[in-house]
């Protein structure tokens, strides 16, 4: 049984010295954190917080952040991470849900705290009138193991936001296969610039956390500055969606930034384009590639770096102690290059979901957690994700991914961004649309087409191409909002020319 913050601990004990958090040009060593955290926890108590409470925290990324998510878990109780976007219904509609018993916030989000009525907030300007000097917290901690340790409240697109149950122990297996993939040490230096109230963004905490080397916090992502501390900060670690990637590879400095320090790279949360894979690489750093999701604590799948050319487009094997299946409606297991749902096994695996027994009973059936992706194992075992169930279209009866025409398109010169939703089509029911940003004079349905010509069968073709201006709507974890494509263009094929 594991307590995250014994992991803490023994970083403060066995490496007192050594840099855990640098924030904006401060460094915290582990035995400074594992203090302030005992002071914090100390002064959380004092507000009555005890085992099992649950204390939300909606802030932008600080070391406040960390502080008090470790010092709530020093007190047995819960941390429930609430996204900087939500609107004021929504961040009280998860306090509500969770039943936070108190809310550490920022002044900046004023208005969102507005709604939460009598509830008891506590600014992070203001946290250190709550440290409390003397008393040991840790006598009284003897929990972890099983008990919840994060409530990660998942995007809600497709209905209300449903809270993921994590534990310590779900948390440490996801940490220590993960870490163990990418060989992850006291030595690294790991850049973390999108929010760790995203799943993406705690995970790369935890997971460094894990293997006691030092997270370099930003308050958010730039791509001139993220190569700027690659380089002064003599980074050796990035974990990132696709986006990230791309947008400092396409940023003037790419080519002459140093990248020496940089040892490993990794990205997941959405189809990796071959593109990025081979710009990264060819600046000589390795990357790898992961599957993976919240109900999972962030740990599905790695591909490790030795293998990132070889089985290239794949999510990688298992995590250590975890296990992958492609299963059909049954849950059996589907041949090797066959299609079917992805399903994750493993110590990793939520708890369930807060407040939501048959939820988390479908999702959790016959011991796999039931992910929603499709996907297809190669005959060693390597995972190649498909798409969402959710985002596959019916185009006369045969079933399209978008994923696989996304990747196609992704290359294309010109080509900024690009999503495919299925739009309503009279004879087959839906029908591809591509939905672009870029150079309208390089992005054209002729090489749309020519890119997917060949490659896909016919019914998979693109019948719809919009090139627009405005970036492609994007949650917190940079995945695309497709649910807003759909009902801004679900008009679409009675209102445009069909590109074949």
């Amino acid at each position: 049984m594991v307590h995250l913050a014994d992991i803490g601990r023994y970083w403060a004990a066995n490496r007192p010295d050594d840099v855990g958090l640098r924030f904006e040009g401060r460094d915290y060593t582990w035995l400074e954190l594992d203090r302030r955290t005992d002071e914090l926890a100390a002064g959380l108590a004092a507000l009555g917080v005890a085992r099992g409470d649950r204390v939300g925290l909606l802030m932008s990324n600080r070391p406040e952040w960390c502080e008090v998510a470790m010092a709530v878990l020093k007190l047995d109780a819960v941390v429930v991470p609430l996204n900087v976007r939500f609107t004021a219904t929504e961040v009280s509609y998860v306090a509500d849900d969770a039943d936070c018993r108190l809310m550490i916030s920022e002044a900046a989000f004023a208005d969102a705290l507005g709604a939460l009525g009598a509830r008891r907030v506590v600014l992070a300007e203001r946290l250190d009138e709550h440290r409390v000097t003397g008393r040991d917290p840790a006598a009284t901690v003897n929990g972890g193991g099983t008990m919840p340790a994060f409530i990660c409240y998942t995007s809600g697109t497709t209905g209300d936001p449903k809270g993921a149950i994590l534990t310590h122990d779900s948390w440490n297996a996801g940490s220590q296969g993960w870490a163990q993939a990418m060989a992850l040490g006291p030595n690294d230096r790991v850049l973390l610039p999108f929010p760790l109230a995203f799943t993406g963004g705690l995970a790369v905490w935890l997971f460094t956390y894990w293997a006691g080397g030092c997270v370099v916090l930003e308050r958010g992502f730039d791509p001139m500055r993220a190569l700027e501390l690659i380089e002064t900060e003599a980074i050796t670690g990035l974990f990132a969606v696709p986006v990230i990637y791309q947008s400092m590879i396409s940023h003037p400095r790419w080519e002459s930034t140093d990248l020496s320090s940089w040892r490993v790279a990794s990205s997941g949360g959405a189809a990796v384009p071959e593109s990025i894979i081979r710009a990264v690489q060819a600046r000589g750093v390795p990357m790898a590639q992961g599957y993976s999701l919240t109900e999972a604590s962030a740990a599905g799948t790695v591909l490790a770096p030795h293998d990132a050319l070889r089985k290239l487009g794949s999510a990688g094997l298992a995590v250590m102690h975890g296990r992958i299946m492609v299963a059909d409606e049954n849950d059996q297991p589907v041949p090797a290059g066959e299609v079917g749902e992805i399903l994750v096994g493993g110590p990793q695996n939520m708890a369930g979901y807060w407040n939501r027994p048959d939820e988390s009973a479908a999702a959790l059936r016959n011991g796999w957690l039931h992910t929603g992706d499709i996907g297809r194992l190669d005959n060693e075992g390597y995972l190649y994700v498909v798409d969402r169930v959710k985002d596959m279209l019916i185009s006369g009866g045969l079933n399209v991914y978008p994923a696989e025409i996304e990747r196609l398109l992704a290359p294309l010169p010109g080509m900024v961004e690009v999503a495919v939703i299925g739009v309503p089509d009279e004879r087959w029911g839906e029908t591809p649309a591509v939905i672009a940003v870029g150079d309208p004079e390089l992005v054209t349905a002729q090489t749309v087409l020519n890119a997917c010509t060949g490659a896909l069968a016919d019914f998979k073709l693109p019948r719809y191409l919009v090139v627009r201006d405005e970036p492609l709507p994007r949650n917190m974890s940079a995945k695309v909002q497709k649910r807003e494509l759909l009902h801004a263009y679900r008009d679409l094929g009675s209102t445009s020319d069909p590109i074949r």
